[in-house]
């Protein structure tokens, strides 16, 4: 009978259930914590970063438009001046 009692003792000690201090466990979860707050920071960064940059486009084409408009409207300008030809300068 000894026998078997030492072999259950062992078979208990293999598969009982290890418990954590109480301490341990906090910090783990407090890491899991700042960790996700970290990712979320980033996340929010990430589409911040998206947005500012999908803004600073539009007004890049804006501005481009805008150019090309007054280039054109410079060069109506100039073939309609009437004496001057294009090859002159003043």
């Amino acid at each position: 009978m000894p026998v078997r009692s030492s072999e259950t003792r062992r078979i208990h000690s293999l598969l009982g259930q290890r418990r954590v201090s109480d301490v341990v466990m906090v910090i783990i979860l407090s890491v899991a914590l700042l960790a996700g707050m970290v990712g979320f920071a980033v996340h929010v960064v990430w589409i911040v970063a998206i947005v500012v940059l999908a803004l600073g486009l539009g007004y890049v084409v804006a501005n481009s438009r805008q150019d090309r408009r007054e280039a054109i409207d410079r060069h109506r300008e100039d073939q309609e001046r009437p004496g001057d030809s294009p090859g002159e300068s003043k």
